[in-house]
């Protein structure tokens, strides 16, 4: 949550998850549960494309994106949105193990989750990714 000075009420950081399996996506909902009273997810994508219709009509803090996803591939999504709205926070994942420090190397993507390791991976990327909007 983004602290406001006065003290009083806080904003939840929002966030859109895009992934072209549905199971993923619920997946990635299920394990946020534990952050709901932090976040609000405005929206869910099956591929890059809607993923980026959406960031510019829900412009959330962060986008939870698949590397591999039809229309838009994840590292394309990542350099629209860093183009477009450069506050907005990205975090990939892949299920390709070997991928992720290339991908991280290479990409505009504040951080990269293993989609094998999602259940440990996703929470900390999550939470360090909030300290930064």
């Amino acid at each position: 949550m983004r602290p406001w000075s006065g003290g009083g009420l806080v904003t939840p950081i929002t966030i859109v998850i895009a992934d072209d399996y549905a199971d993923y996506r619920l997946l990635v909902r299920f394990l946020l549960t534990s952050l709901s009273d932090k976040i609000s997810i405005v929206g869910e994508a099956a591929d890059g494309e809607e993923a980026l219709a959406l960031v510019r009509r829900e412009r959330p803090d962060i986008v939870i994106s698949d590397l591999l996803m039809p229309r838009l591939n994840g590292l394309d999504l990542t350099t629209r949105i860093k183009n477009e709205r450069p506050q907005t926070k990205v975090i990939l994942m892949t299920s390709y193990a070997e991928a992720c420090q290339r991908v991280a190397h290479v990409s505009e993507a504040d951080a990269v989750v293993n989609k094998l390791g999602l259940h440990s991976g996703l929470l900390p990327a999550v939470r360090d990714v909030m300290v930064q909007c």
